[in-house]
């Protein structure tokens, strides 16, 4: 059955953006956006959750005193207009457990924007008058497309973090229809080749939006979302036992989608002016270092609700038990220290690339290694923030 990087199937696995209808409105804590007195600047805050959760801390792991990832520290960012667009997040005073050497994490300060972007989509694809999803289904996918944008990609301007909000939708509607096995709606579902036909309607609108953006990056873009697109239908039947934890991340990657979530990543900070950045062989093994990264945050936080659902039949975490025997508990401290060992490792390797003249790397390529970094820690932050995830871990609300 298909594992992507949107939402796994039920047989296998819901992944990280499983779209089942929210039954309730969640409290939460309420921020605001006024302009400083005397100012005309704004304040922005950030985006409100309503749960946080850590699902494997390590007794002996502490907060990280170690000076990894300088750049992403918050006195660094904020006089870089690298970071304009961006706000910084301090997990631990919005209660978000935080047991990572990244410092911090980032948030597209334009995350209403993106909201208004997703709903004028879905109500183009589902006009009020004739929605056979519900307004509660609606509302799920809003919610996840826009929160998983703004943490991932929030290097973007304005207009691109629309675009990705809006382009993300695409996927979660299409990979729903997949796992629904309703591979006749066309409305939703991306085309397995480019001469889609005017049926297609989300993947037009959005393949024009891209193309209209950046022509030269969006063209491939494009070529990566047919790509996954083709994949998910693909891998509606596949293993789900594994002989290693490398085979199986092997397979994962492929299936969970980090190519075009990186790809992602890369349009985000493409300039529209330039040719494509797909020249990344200096920065190749730091990309993929963060693919595994992203892939087993996915599966840790992920696996609750799995069990929940009974799901649970392609993740880490319980490949990782499937081969050692013990607990889930075990299990998930396993992954959790894999992950703390990549980041051990995508620290050096960015050292290693600023530090080193040899590489003759390019400011362009130090930028895009940065927002590959930054990613990993929007999707951690994402992960732990997870309505779909937390609701299924006890105490995770936030009060």
């Amino acid at each position: 059955m298909s594992r992507t990087f949107l939402r796994h199937s039920r047989v296998q696995r819901l992944g990280f953006l499983s779209w089942i209808p929210t039954l309730n409105t969640p409290q939460c804590r309420r921020f605001t956006q006024r302009p400083r007195l005397g100012d005309s600047t704004p304040i922005y805050y950030p985006r409100p959750i309503s749960y946080a959760f850590d699902p494997a801390t390590l007794e002996s792991q502490s907060s990280s005193t170690s000076p990894a990832f300088s750049f992403l520290r918050p006195p660094n960012l904020a006089q870089d207009a690298e970071y304009q667009h961006a706000i910084s997040l301090n997990p631990q005073n919005l209660k978000v457990p935080w047991p990572t050497s990244l410092p911090c994490a980032l948030q597209s300060k334009y995350w209403r924007e993106a909201e208004a972007a997703t709903k004028d989509l879905l109500q183009t694809l589902f006009p009020p008058n004739n929605n056979p999803k519900g307004e509660k289904y609606i509302t799920a996918v809003t919610e996840g497309a826009v929160s998983y944008a703004i943490h991932l990609f929030p290097l973007c301007d304005l207009a691109r973090i629309k675009l990705f909000s809006r382009t993300l939708v695409l996927a979660f509607l299409h990979d729903d229809a997949v796992d629904a096995g309703n591979l006749n709606n066309d409305v939703v579902l991306i085309p397995t080749e480019k001469s889609s036909k005017p049926s297609h309607k989300a993947f037009n609108v959005i393949s024009e939006e891209v193309l209209a953006a950046n022509p030269v990056n969006g063209a491939i873009l494009i070529e990566d979302i047919l790509s996954w697109g083709s994949t998910s239908r693909n891998h509606q039947q596949g293993p789900t036992r594994f002989s290693s934890l490398n085979e199986y991340i092997a397979h994962g990657l492929e299936d969970f989608g980090a190519t075009l979530t990186l790809r992602c990543v890369e349009f985000s900070i493409a300039d529209s002016r330039s040719s494509s950045l797909t020249d990344v062989q200096s920065i190749g093994y730091l990309k993929s270092l963060c693919a595994k990264h992203l892939l087993l945050t996915n599966d840790l936080y992920s696996y609750a609700k799995e069990v929940a659902s009974g799901d649970t039949g392609l993740n880490a975490v319980q490949v990782v038990q499937d081969l050692m025997g013990g607990s889930d508990s075990s299990a998930k401290m396993m992954v959790r220290i894999m992950l703390r060992d990549l980041e051990r490792q995508m620290d050096e390797e960015y050292t290693r690339l600023i530090t080193t003249g040899s590489t003759n790397i390019t400011e362009t390529q130090l930028k895009h290694a940065r927002a590959m970094i930054i990613a990993v820690a929007g999707n951690m932050f994402f992960s732990a923030t997870c309505d779909r995830y937390a609701r299924a871990v006890e105490g995770s609300k936030l009060v």
